[in-house]
């Protein structure tokens, strides 16, 4: 399930036991996100939504994975708390913190990387007085603003 590899041999065992998996790291994420609590169905939402795959089979194996696996790991480390269908968020180490936070702000770099790119290419487009180097450069303009405000 883990996507992308991480180096976890840097980071504490209760860490790494965190890091090492998308959906524990999700259930941090939505927890953080909305005051520290959430219904165990909402979490399935969250992470069906981020995993693009929203199926009633795949919504049952990930409610399956999160009740007999992630929950009671991230439980046991002391991260989350699960009463009845409830999940409170007790304490996240501050390496994890600092991951999220690290992950969460190269995913929101790009939108801003593509707009200095078309915003470079439309002012040399002006400078050489080339009117089909405007045109691709306002097209290119639009689409970074366009991809800035559907991933801000």
């Amino acid at each position: 399930m883990v996507s992308k590899m991480v180096n976890l041999s840097m980071f504490s065992t209760q860490s790494s036991t965190i890091l090492g998996n998308d959906r524990r790291l999700m259930v941090i994420e939505y927890l953080k996100s909305h005051s520290g609590e959430a219904e165990i169905s909402e979490l399935v939402d969250y992470i069906c939504k981020s995993e693009g795959n929203e199926r009633r089979r795949h919504r049952k194996s990930v409610y399956v994975s999160l009740v007999q696996t992630h929950l009671p790991r991230l439980q046991r480390e002391g991260i989350v708390n699960v009463k009845r269908s409830r999940v409170y968020l007790l304490d996240v180490p501050s390496e994890v913190h600092a991951f999220i936070t690290i992950k969460n702000a190269k995913r929101n770099m790009w939108p801003i990387v593509y707009l200095i790119f078309s915003a470079v290419a439309l002012s040399t487009s002006l400078l050489i007085a080339s009117s089909e180097g405007v045109i691709f450069s306002l097209f290119l303009l639009a689409l970074a603003v366009l991809h800035w405000v559907l991933t801000s």
